[in-house]
């Protein structure tokens, strides 16, 4: 592990009696505070397989490198992949976001997906995953708003803590979230993402509203496209979307807390 942080913490899953059905993640290195989880991973120097989580990040980044609040009090976290173990990337932060909402629902929560990459619970975001690819292999991010009780004024943002009224072990969370991720990858693979469109369409936040595209596309959100693509009607018909944010018409919220 590179000099950085070699006086972190550094389990082995094994150590912890967690055995995945399918077996990515293989190393754990928990520390106080870095820069940023995935540009640490980007650096190279770590085998495929190490999960690094952060109490606190000062340079957090998400989509389009936009600023990820990284206080104390969430759980951030990246993990490397090979990224030839996967039929296909596109899809990848929606296989991942449903991993979150399974954990959540059997929590007796009721989280949505919302296209492409975050995780949203009672109309505000709880949850956001960033997946990169780069020399070191497939590099996967996820800031989770754990144990937070307040959030700048206009983040549409909430917490579990929020949500739940109780304080969360983050250790205890990160395993669970990680078997999950295990889990629905293994599924993912055998499957594609043909076999989990439909349960991921049954999440989508806004399925069926009319919706706006950042290029300025409007329509109905429609549905998954077999490859992870949003699927809008609009007055010209069902067209795909690969990328791109989105936004519920016509709603005067402001969604800037998108990772």
């Amino acid at each position: 592990f590179m000099s950085s942080i070699a006086s972190s913490t550094v389990l082995n899953f094994t150590s912890l009696s967690m055995m995945f059905k399918f077996m990515l993640l293989s190393a754990l290195v928990w520390v106080k505070e870095l820069p940023s989880t995935q540009d640490e991973l980007k650096r190279g120097g770590y085998p495929s397989g190490t999960v690094l989580v952060a109490d606190r990040q000062t340079a957090g980044r998400g989509r389009r490198g936009r600023r990820w609040l990284s206080d104390e009090g969430g759980l951030y976290f990246s993990f490397l992949l090979r990224p030839e173990l996967f039929p296909e990337l596109l899809p990848l932060p929606v296989v991942l976001g449903l991993a979150v909402c399974r954990l959540l629902e059997n929590e007796g929560l009721r989280p949505s997906l919302k296209w492409p990459n975050d995780v949203y619970l009672s109309g505000r975001k709880l949850c956001g995953i960033l997946t990169e690819v780069s020399k070191s292999g497939l590099v996967v991010g996820v800031g989770l708003n754990v144990n937070q009780t307040s959030f700048p004024e206009g983040l549409n943002a909430t917490s579990l803590k929020l949500e739940t009224g109780r304080t969360l072990d983050r250790k205890e969370l990160l395993l669970k979230l990680l078997k999950s991720f295990s889990e629905e990858l293994g599924r993912f693979r055998q499957e594609g993402f043909k076999g989990l469109r439909k349960e991921a369409v049954d999440r989508l936040l806004w399925l069926g509203e009319e919706v706006k595209l950042s290029d300025g596309r409007t329509g109905k959100l429609a549905g998954l496209s077999e490859r992870g693509g949003l699927l809008l009607l609009t007055e010209r018909g069902l067209e795909e979307v690969l990328s791109g944010e989105l936004t519920l018409r016509l709603n005067a919220r402001r969604e800037d807390a998108s990772l």
